[in-house]
C-alpha cells in the first residue's frame, strides 16, 4: 500500500528519524522530539489541531462508553511476538480495545520482512496489513492522523510498548480525541503509557 497523496509532507517531516537508533537512549528521545514536532507543525499549518492544550481530565466512564468508535492500530514487530513461550495474538489486544466501545478501523503495522502467510492471516482476522517501506512509526503516524483529521472516530488505541508511539499519542489528544496504549512488560515504555489518556498491560 502506498502513502495517499495528501500525506506526502507529513512523510517528508518525518523522514529525520528514520536512522535513530533504538539503543541509544539520547538518540531515542531526539526521535520522539522530531516525530513530535513534525506531526504539530503540519496539523498546525492545515489548522487541524488546537494549540492551546491538551485533553482535561477524564474519568474511564466519560472517555469510554459503549457508543465510542474506536481506531485500533497494531505495532506488530513489537508487540505480536512470543514471550515467555506464549504468542501474542490479536486476539488479546481486541478484547480490551472491545470494551470501550465498537472498533471501526483495525490496522496491523508491519516492516517490510513480514511473511505473506501473516499477511494472509492478519487479513483473515479481519484487520488490514499495513507494510511500511521504511520506518513504521512514520507509517504509523500517517495512518493515525490521517483517521484523525477524518474525524470518524473518537477513540485512538495504539497497541505498541516503544517510546516512539508517545508523540503520535500526543498529536491525536491535542485533536481532541481520547486515546489508550496497550502493552506488556518487560520493556512498556513509561513515556508512551503518560502520554496515553489511559493505559493497559496485557497478562503475560
Amino acid at each position: 500500500m502506498t502513502y495517499f497523496s495528501q500525506h506526502e509532507e507529513v512523510g517528508l517531516l518525518l523522514a529525520k528519524s528514520t536512522d535513530k537508533t533504538i539503543e541509544d537512549k539520547d538518540e531515542e528521545n531526539n526521535d520522539d522530539s522530531e516525530l513530535e514536532d513534525s506531526i504539530a507543525q503540519t496539523a498546525s499549518r492545515s489548522g487541524k489541531i488546537d494549540q492551546s492544550g491538551t485533553l482535561s481530565f477524564k474519568t474511564v466512564k466519560n472517555i469510554f462508553s459503549k457508543q465510542k468508535k474506536i481506531a485500533l492500530f497494531i505495532d506488530a514487530p513489537n508487540i505480536l511476538r512470543r514471550v515467555n513461550n506464549r504468542q501474542i495474538r490479536l486476539e488479546d489486544i481486541e478484547k480490551i480495545a472491545s470494551k470501550f466501545g465498537q472498533i471501526k478501523i483495525a490496522k496491523v503495522i508491519l516492516n517490510r520482512h513480514a511473511p505473506k502467510n501473516l499477511l494472509k492471516a492478519i487479513e483473515n482476522s479481519g484487520y488490514e496489513p499495513i507494510v511500511a517501506t521504511a520506518d513504521i512509526y512514520i507509517r504509523m503516524a500517517i495512518e493515525i492522523m490521517d483517521n484523525v483529521f477524518s474525524k470518524n472516530v473518537d477513540i485512538v488505541i495504539i497497541a505498541s510498548r516503544h517510546a516512539r508511539c508517545a508523540p503520535i499519542l500526543r498529536a491525536v489528544k491535542a485533536n481532541g480525541l481520547d486515546t489508550a496504549i496497550i502493552g506488556f512488560q518487560p520493556g512498556f515504555s513509561i513515556a508512551v503509557k503518560n502520554a496515553a489518556d489511559m493505559a493497559f498491560q496485557l497478562e503475560i
